[in-house]
């Protein structure tokens, strides 16, 4: 067998070489490359279809060597014991030991390779035309609450569409396109998770980003964004209300177990590729988590003035932790690609700041990416509302914080979610425009944009090879036929794009849905938006998966999945539609 493997390898290896360039030659690495993938894919767009493909697709993962590839070994950062927990929420800056620790755990991902080392291979599903491609997906899964239908839609779909029939019997045409996305996202090969927890009381203590990844049989990463330290969460405070019976609710909903609370909450990235790098970036913070939310808390505890169900409100929506804003950075070896590897970067930008915030924050990002020479994925939550996301709902509020969401839903608990408001009445055309399509142009005065500005600068960044990042809308390689900006890379709609933060309350459509979940891809273009380009590693196809994330009951999570697809191959030639 090992003979056979040999021959093949050599006898493939002498193929491409006799046909690659001699600048293509001068850099051939031993090893089954994308450079030898690029001089073979036009074979296949001109007339070797579809056994070329077929080859294309067994052989290249084949023949990729084993000893090329050295994923990191699994790691972690120490966690904090419960007691240490209750020490740092009384503590702006830890010192000593305890401060050693704690930087650590902000500092250090979680990394596991067992998938790897288990056999598992990446799935590269096909599409006609394209070849085989990387999936990437993207989904802010609101804490993991819903950890059971998360963990279908993402790894059974045969199994999530009868939990989903079984909601709705009567709704068959949504169920049978909710079991259709479940499998197309079933199939990505790359998974970004925004608001992960690990050891909190709300998601019943799961290590979110473990579990998920061992029940997927994926490698992970896991970057820890706040430590969880509010009183409310660790248990020396207690949610009082008006209310008798609620206020018993929520002792019980709330009542912490030391011994399994870690308070972490972050992000993670999953994939059947292996791990050869991972790391942290830390934004400059837009808000003070620990410091603004102890100075509200003490505003209010001076202010007893105000009403019962004022005082509950504050209570609720206030949020103390330790840590901050950051994106995961990761590496993962695809044979495929021109280097053999492809960046992942999946940051979470502030809410609770004006859009200049959020763009420097973007600012930060592409400066420290800049050197970069694989194709790079950036993929998260943006926050691109337009706004400070300050919180208002006290329902959202409090199924951050309990077992049981559904419980709040049924509820009659009064909430409301104004987001920009104000200029809804002011210029009612300007923010439906703006809401609907953060990039859109920022006329000042007349037509303002604050998040346009973050999107002006992704366009206009290179990398230090040159590179850019597609801003690409061609018709025929969307989801939906429709182009114009990034329109390639996330699904546009009528108007703007479709929404992928979508509040229960969006009166009709006037507010509360926003495009805020964002995949920006920068593959072997040097012009954003020159038509004349590679799409090779590009983003095609990209679909919000509304009807997935809404087919159970007050939805799995509030913001809605994504993907894109990446073809692996040289797709250049393609001129219609292939779905």
């Amino acid at each position: 067998m090992l003979d056979r493997y040999s021959q093949a390898r050599r006898t493939w290896q002498e193929t491409v070489v006799n046909r690659a360039s001699y600048r293509e030659r001068k850099h051939f690495r031993a090893g089954v490359s994308a450079r030898e993938v690029r001089v073979y894919a036009p074979m296949i767009s001109s007339g070797f279809t579809g056994r070329s493909i077929l080859c294309a697709v067994v052989l290249v993962p084949l023949l990729a060597s084993p000893q090329a590839v050295q994923p990191l070994p699994d790691s972690a950062p120490g966690l904090l014991s419960f007691k240490e927990l209750v020490t740092l929420s009384g503590v702006q800056t830890p010192e000593g030991e305890l401060g050693q620790r704690y930087r650590l755990l902000l500092e250090t991902p979680f990394v596991s390779n067992a998938a790897y080392r288990q056999g598992v291979r990446p799935i590269r599903p096909v599409r006609h035309k394209l070849g085989p491609l990387l999936r990437v997906a993207v989904w802010n899964i609101e804490r993991g609450s819903n950890y059971g239908y998360i963990r279908d839609a993402l790894g059974d779909p045969q199994k999530f569409h009868t939990l989903v029939s079984a909601q709705d019997s009567s709704n068959t045409a949504n169920a049978s396109e909710a079991y259709r996305q479940s499998i197309m996202l079933q199939e990505s090969d790359v998974v970004i998770l925004n608001e992960v927890d690990f050891g909190m009381t709300r998601s019943a203590y799961r290590d979110v980003a473990g579990e998920l990844a061992r029940s997927l049989n994926m490698n992970y990463a896991f970057g820890v964004e706040f430590i969880e330290i509010d009183s409310l969460y660790i248990g020396t405070e207690r949610l009082v209300t008006p209310d008798k019976e609620l206020t018993e609710r929520l002792k019980r909903d709330m009542e912490v177990d030391p011994a399994r609370y870690r308070g972490l909450h972050g992000t993670a990235i999953l994939t059947r590729y292996p791990i050869h790098g991972a790391r942290i970036y830390r934004f400059q913070p837009c808000y003070d988590w620990y410091g603004k939310e102890k100075e509200e808390i003490a505003k209010l505890e001076r202010g007893r003035r105000f009403a019962a169900y004022r005082i509950f409100l504050e209570r609720i929506t206030r949020e103390v932790r330790h840590g901050g804003r950051m994106a995961l950075i990761v590496e993962i070896a695809v044979p495929e690609s021109p280097t053999g590897f492809v960046t992942i970067v999946a940051p979470h930008l502030e809410s609770r700041c004006l859009p200049p915030c959020r763009r420097k924050q973007m600012e930060e990002l592409l400066a420290h990416i800049r050197h970069e020479k694989n194709p790079v994925i950036i993929g998260g939550d943006l926050n691109t509302t337009g706004s400070d996301g300050a919180p208002t709902s006290i329902r959202r509020e409090l199924a951050k914080r309990v077992q049981s969401p559904r419980f709040w839903v049924s509820q009659a608990i009064s909430w409301f979610t104004p987001l920009a408001v104000p200029n809804m009445f002011v210029m009612p055309s300007n923010y439906v425009k703006n809401y609907l399509d953060p990039t859109a142009m920022h006329i000042p005065f007349v037509a303002p944009n604050g998040e346009s500005g973050l999107f002006k600068r992704v366009e206009k960044f290179r990398f230090d090879d040159g590179r850019s990042f597609d801003f690409r809308g061609d018709p025929v390689r969307s989801g939906n036929g429709r182009g114009s900006t990034l329109g390639n890379s996330n699904q546009r709609a009528a108007k703007g794009f479709a929404p992928t933060l979508c509040f229960k309350r969006d009166y009709g459509g006037l507010m509360g849905r926003f495009k805020v979940d964002w995949i920006l891809i920068a593959p072997q273009t040097h012009d954003p938006r020159e038509a004349h380009q590679s799409y090779w590693f590009a983003p095609h196809y990209p679909l919000t998966l509304a009807d997935l994330n809404e087919a159970v009951p007050d939805k799995i999570s509030d913001h809605h999945p994504i993907i894109a697809d990446l073809p692996l191959i040289n797709s250049d030639r393609l001129n219609t539609a292939a779905h």
